[in-house]
């Protein structure tokens, strides 16, 4: 069996509820309980308005077929990863890992440091270890997220 073909585009304005949903969908368990008043549909949704940024975001296809998206902030020699979720039914294919893995080591070629806002989520915070991240010292005091770098072998 061939590798599927693991390919992003640009995102656009036109992305947005797509985007929105994929982002509700992986997040909103997780940061519900840190909600004073809970999860409200408009209110997240007006909060996720104002930080999405399309010129940051790609759209993750795989075989041409959507299956997440991912923000990425680069500055000089710096590559931020600031989202990157994938749709529920796609989720365990090994498809984020392999896209990090790709990007990273593409990102180190070019003498880049990269650095990744990851959830608060043991799980998560796992497998950024197991694809060669370290939580950084200097991580900010944010409640739901820490910052990783990753350290090239």
């Amino acid at each position: 069996m061939s590798e599927s073909i693991l390919e992003t585009r640009p995102a656009t304005g036109d992305d947005f509820q797509y985007v929105w949903s994929v982002y509700s969908d992986s997040i909103k368990d997780h940061i519900t309980p840190h909600l004073k008043s809970g999860w409200d549909d408009a209110v997240e949704i007006a909060r996720f308005r104002k930080m999405w940024n399309a010129a940051d975001s790609h759209i993750i296809t795989v075989d041409q077929k959507t299956v997440g998206w991912g923000g990425i902030v680069i500055s000089g020699n710096e590559v931020l990863i600031e989202h990157l979720y994938i749709e529920a039914a796609h989720r365990g294919k090994h498809i984020g890992p392999r896209l990090v893995s790709e990007m990273t080591a593409q990102w180190t070629r070019e003498g880049k440091t990269v650095r990744a806002e990851l959830l608060k989520d043991e799980r998560v915070m796992q497998l950024a270890s197991h694809l060669g991240f370290e939580k950084t010292e200097s991580d900010s005091d944010h409640p739901l997220t820490h910052t990783f770098t990753y350290k090239s072998s």
